[in-house]
């Protein structure tokens, strides 16, 4: 089925989703998730590129020109370009990306042995169909 995701529900979704597709769950369930995380890693890649490139564009640079790490191994951005990063990061996070997903049927989750967390549920909302 073809669906609209957004970066931030393709960000948000993908551990969730990897941590069920190393998880014991039945065939159909588990070709479904696999399926939809390859397609999802896919567009994770071209948002990670961009993000990189606002992180390039806004982050502090020592002398030689490189980004400045601080301790906790984020990159430090410009003060007076916060704003900036935060607006276009927004954009970025909104963009809708068109998806061919493969769904899941609810009765096929639920009557595995797998015991899905809420969490890992509304992650994968999107898939399930009645």
């Amino acid at each position: 089925m073809k669906l609209n995701l957004s970066n931030e529900r393709v960000v948000n979704t993908i551990n969730a989703l990897s941590k069920l597709n190393n998880a014991q769950l039945p065939i159909k369930v588990a070709y479904a998730i696999s399926k939809n995380v390859n397609k999802i890693e896919s567009e994770l890649k071209v948002y990670n590129t961009e993000k990189a490139k606002l992180v390039n564009k806004y982050g502090e640079k020592d002398k030689e020109g490189k980004l400045k790490v601080g301790e906790n191994g984020n990159v430090s951005l410009k003060e007076e370009h916060i704003e900036d990063y935060n607006r276009d990061i927004k954009e970025l996070l909104s963009i809708e990306n068109e998806m061919d997903i493969h769904m899941i049927k609810l009765d096929d989750l639920l009557n595995s042995d797998y015991n899905i967390s809420p969490s890992e549920l509304s992650a994968i909302d999107f898939m399930i169909e009645e």
